[in-house]
């Protein structure tokens, strides 16, 4: 028999501190893992977990808790504190799909901005990939067809740049990473 057999107080009170954690991790910018929950400072009995997980997706409280399923693991994170778009890119991040990763978001700095976006991005936060995984990651992207769409400008200043053609065409892109990357440093 489970903690939270008859026991709906402390089923609540557990939740509570569940999500208080969610919140306080959605806000470094980190996901919780359905395995996290087996850990200190959570410290759940794995029986209890999906009556606990259960009360979490039903009770109107917690509707800014949300729950992504990874490959191999189910992660959460609080609405409340991160967007869905930036959890999407750091499941794609968590989960190694680079491809996609990268393609997402220059399609969408391409569409939204409208701008170019300088390789270098990948390598910081919240990406974090080496130069050796990006250098893999675009031979291989120019490999396969669902991303002919995703092309390279360079600037005068060397700097490289992808776009979504299916957004900019050729010229604006250059136009704009040369402006990014280049004239307006002279102007300042």
């Amino acid at each position: 028999m489970g903690k939270y057999e008859n026991n709906k107080e402390a089923l609540l009170e557990d939740l509570d501190f569940l999500t208080k954690y969610i919140r306080e991790e959605s806000a470094k910018g980190h996901f919780i893992t359905y395995e996290d929950f087996l850990l200190k400072p959570l410290s759940f009995e794995e029986e209890d977990m999906e009556l606990l997980l259960e009360e979490l997706k039903s009770n109107v409280d917690y509707i800014q808790i949300k729950e992504v399923q990874g490959k191999e693991t189910r992660y959460f994170y609080s609405t409340e504190k991160m967007n869905e778009q930036y959890a999407s890119l750091l499941l794609r991040t968590k989960e190694k799909d680079f491809l996609q990763l990268i393609a997402d978001t220059v399609r969408d700095d391409s569409k939204r901005y409208p701008k170019t976006t300088n390789i270098k991005k990948f390598l910081g936060s919240p990406y974090h990939l080496t130069t050796e995984e990006l250098d893999a990651v675009l031979a291989q992207m120019e490999k396969d067809d669902a991303y002919q769409d995703i092309k390279k400008t360079k600037a005068s200043n060397g700097a490289v740049c992808l776009y979504s053609d299916k957004h900019l065409v050729k010229a604006r892109a250059e136009y704009l990473t040369e402006y990014e990357e280049v004239t307006r440093y002279e102007y300042q």
